[in-house]
């Protein structure tokens, strides 16, 4: 079970769109491949295509943090501000339900 799930918010700028969901997607594939991740999904507003969303699972607190210095996210950070209206915006959760099988 995951001691912490994310959810991350993005706003592309007008025209960026595209663009920022390029950059997101590039970040799945090894974001699941680092120790500790048990979920990690994009998912793009229905309502607004400029909105677009991260969900994450990590095992521990800890783990996430490690995935925060990865050269990877720390370079798709720096283009955050060329691609998108806002900072992103980083909420923790924590499970308080039980887990369906």
């Amino acid at each position: 079970m995951a001691e912490l799930t994310n959810v991350a918010f993005f706003k592309a700028k007008p025209g960026r769109s595209e663009e920022l969901a390029a950059a997101l997607l590039a970040l799945v594939s090894p974001s699941l491949q680092e120790a500790g991740s048990l979920r990690y999904e994009i998912f793009q507003s229905k309502d607004s295509l400029e909105n677009w969303m991260v969900v994450e699972d990590w095992r521990y607190s800890s783990d996430f943090d490690e995935h925060m210095a990865t050269s990877y996210v720390r370079d798709f950070l720096s283009k955050v501000p060329d691609l998108c209206v806002t900072d992103v915006e980083i909420r923790g959760f924590q499970q308080r339900s039980a887990p369906h099988a």
